[in-house]
């Protein structure tokens, strides 16, 4: 019997595809640690191999290992070595023999086609027959087809994902090294350099830069209401800068009437968005409340669950091929049965086209409905991609535009309006909304009373901070990164100290370090460098180009590159330093009148004074955003501080980390073991939960509930011995033993009931 290998991508995908491919019958494997998985389909055997992503690792030799000794140029040019770095995966290929076929079944993508060439290196030689299976839903008959209409692997597409691994491993170590050796930050508080992430800072650096700089201008609006059976309003045609004319206009047209000069009235139809896009859907998702890179890991699931197509795609049209109008039906009798029925119910569905159109994934659409129902921030991502998808077919909406000039002694007022004829696609994509503004029908030549005349005086306002989804359309624009990174080229921009927030605000640290880089001119910081790169990786997956001369070059531009900050040695650790050591102003001193500054590290803050010997200059064991207040500490006098996190009632604390009053206030009882406090800590990534404060001698710990209020009851576990709590979340109230193995949690105590009840 023909036996074939199949390599999949990852253990979720690995399981769906051979329980659609052998009807339900596969089985899992398990033999010598090697997990697997077998089924029989067309009268042939098959062995399914889920890889858990790559195999190797891209690295330098360990002569290079050492950064502050290493040679920056002999690192540029050394050889790129791949050591086995997922040894579950290599022994399950290592373990098989007598493979008729191979078949690689991974993510169809430059990582996916990459993931699948490197197992191809660990499967016993001389075969020639290797297949790729292409699918971009793991849907029962997407899945099918593509294993009987089996592809060529594109090892050019491998290649330009080898050449993107081989570059930014050389930017990024090279770079990094440098720029932490330079500013005398290591370990954990290394200098990130990225040949994405660094140009993405930099563009939200500069905004931050023409924020400071701007400089507002005062202008004068005018405005008068006016009256035809309703109130509508009229704008002076020009905002006026000059105040005199400003006076001069208003006196002409104060208490006066208008006369109609024009009137337009016009139905328009709104267009209904374009398919989602990787970028179009993590935009949307960041303005419901979803971050990309949480997004991305959601859309993954359930793509890996057979609910949506493939999660990473630059298409915007929907292919011939896709039945529409069968997916629309899958909704009907579902909590979306209203709006399918909308779509269902046109004469003709006339899918919307975006401006992009590849051939490699659909847009994002869903492919089935759930079987159990989602909860959550995976709800809300399922929702958000079948109302766009539904609304995709759905008709336009329509609006009618009204315009008009009216004239008051001279001066020319706009006023327009607009009112819902239809509408359409918003009754299904309920994110957005059409709003009205009324207008009366009016005629050329005819008098409208004024009713109010006023004059604002305004200021032009500095430009807005990018937030994540105008950022994510901005790196798209400006070709840096992918579809696949662009969301985590963000989330590492907040991780390493460089950005924060929502809108995104640059850190000291951030702005710090790209001024140096900036100061010297260096192409590092531009978008140019790194779109140029992007496109000689796209050559070689066209086959245009060969990997190696590619890296080659790339190797060359970074030795130009160190060269130049080579050459500003000092300047470059003065500006970093300094901007680093300044922190996020937070307040006035209460001591003494100098600036609070909240300096951030990887795994702590330092909130200090600018006046030198000053009391306050203090690390910070918290996350969470802090603020100063206009209280005192009871216990020492010094300032009481206030961190707000989400979810959880703010936090007030004593600056001093080692005040009493710290200790008191968040201390809710003795610990079970050694007698010391139980605290209530918060670790780096924001979750609270219970310490003893004889830590590290003692290292109980419980894990708290991340949202409520926590409030000491004075009592003890009879069963444990740790302190008893009450939980108050809205309007819920219980009780219980923060030991979450304990028997007190696990009955129904009369105690419980009673706090609950109160």
């Amino acid at each position: 019997m023909v036996l074939n290998l199949i390599i999949a991508e990852k253990m979720d995908a690995g399981r769906r595809i051979s329980y659609i491919l052998s009807d339900k019958t596969s089985k899992q494997k398990k033999t010598k640690n090697i997990s697997y998985i077998e089924f029989e389909r067309n009268n042939e055997q098959n062995i399914m191999v889920s890889l858990s992503g790559h195999i190797l690792g891209a690295d330098f030799p360990e002569e290079f290992k050492d950064w502050v000794k290493s040679d920056l140029d002999k690192l540029i040019d050394s050889n790129i070595i791949y050591k086995v770095t997922n040894q579950r995966a290599y022994s399950a290929l290592k373990s098989f023999s007598g493979i008729d076929n191979i078949i690689i079944a991974t993510d169809y993508d430059r990582e996916g086609e990459l993931i699948g060439v490197e197992a191809l290196k660990f499967i016993e030689p001389g075969y020639t027959n290797i297949r790729r299976a292409k699918f971009s839903a793991l849907t029962s008959q997407e899945v099918k087809d593509a294993f009987d209409n089996l592809l060529d692997v594109n090892y050019g597409l491998a290649d330009s994902a080898k050449a993107r691994e081989e570059i930014d491993l050389l930017w990024g170590a090279v770079l990094t090294r440098f720029f932490s050796v330079t500013s005398n930050r290591l370990w954990k508080d290394f200098i990130s350099v990225g040949r994405v992430q660094t140009p993405t800072l930099a563009l939200i650096v500069e905004r931050e830069e023409e924020i400071k700089s701007f400089v507002p201008e005062k202008y004068f609006v005018i405005n008068v209401t006016f009256n035809k059976g309703i109130d509508f309003q009229g704008v002076y045609e020009k905002n006026i800068k000059d105040e005199d004319e400003a006076n001069k206009i208003f006196n002409a047209i104060n208490g006066n009437d208008g006369i109609v000069k024009s009137y337009k009235n016009e139905k328009k139809e709104v267009y209904k968005p374009p398919p989602f896009s990787t970028t179009d859907f993590l935009r949307e998702a960041s303005r419901i409340g979803v971050t990309p890179s949480n997004a991305m890991k959601i859309a993954e699931k359930l793509y890996m669950s057979g609910l949506i197509s493939y999660p990473r795609t630059d298409n915007t049209v929907y292919q011939r091929s896709i039945p529409l109008k069968s997916i629309a039906q899958k909704f009907e009798g579902t909590e979306f049965d209203t709006e399918a029925k909308m779509v269902l119910g046109q004469e003709k569905i006339y899918p919307s086209r975006g401006k992009v159109e590849t051939t490699d994934h659909p847009p994002i659409y869903p492919v089935s409905y759930p079987k159990k129902a989602l909860t959550g921030a995976y709800k809300n991502i399922y929702e958000l991609i079948v109302r766009r998808f539904l609304a995709t077919l759905y008709k336009n909406a329509v609006i009618e535009k009204s315009d008009a000039d009216i004239d008051i002694k001279g001066y020319n007022f706009k006023v327009s309006g607009e009112k819902i004829i239809d509408n359409g696609w918003f009754d299904i994509y309920k994110y957005r909304k059409l709003r009205e503004s009324k207008l009366p029908e009016l005629v050329i030549g005819e008098t409208v009373k004024g009713k109010k005349w006023d004059m604002e005086e305004k200021y032009t306002e500095p430009p807005k901070r990018y937030d994540v989804a105008s950022l994510l359309k901005l790196m798209e624009s400006l070709n840096l990164g992918t579809k696949s990174t662009r969301h985590d080229i963000i989330q590492k921009l907040n991780d390493r100290n460089f950005a924060t927030g929502n809108p995104l605000r640059p850190t000291p640290l951030g702005i710090g370090f790209i001024k140096s880089i900036t100061t010297i001119d260096s192409d590092i910081a531009k978008p140019d460098m790194t779109a140029e790169l992007e496109k000689e990786m796209d050559k070689i997956a066209e086959n245009q180009k060969k990997l190696d001369d590619v890296v080659n070059d790339s190797r060359n531009m970074l030795h130009s590159a160190l060269k130049g900050f080579r050459g500003n040695k000092e300047e470059i650790k003065e500006t970093i330093t300094s901007y680093a050591n300044k922190g996020d102003s937070i307040g006035t001193c209460p001591l003494d009148g100098g600036e609070i500054s909240l300096v951030k590290f990887r795994n702590f803050s330092k909130i200090k004074c600018s006046t030198e010997g000053c009391k306050i200059n203090f690390n910070l064991n918290a996350t969470g955003l802090v603020q100063m207040t206009d209280k005192r500490c009871d216990v020492c006098s010094l300032p009481i501080i206030k961190i707000i996190r989400k979810g959880q009632s703010p936090e007030y604390r004593c600056v001093d980390p080692n005040c009493e009053y710290n200790r008191k206030k968040l201390s809710v009882g003795k610990c079970p073991s050694d007698d010391g406090d139980l605290i209530i800590r918060q670790s780096r990534y924001g979750k609270r939960f219970l310490g003893c404060s004889n830590y590290p001698k003692c290292t109980v710990t419980y894990p708290l509930p991340q949202k409520g209020v926590i409030m000491p009851t004075g009592e003890i576990c009879r069963y444990c011995g740790a302190p008893l709590l009450i939980m108050v979340n809205g309007k819920r109230k219980w009780k219980f033993c923060p030991n979450m193995k304990c028997e007190y949690n696990r009955k129904d105590k009369v105690e419980k009931s009673e706090s609950e009840n109160k």
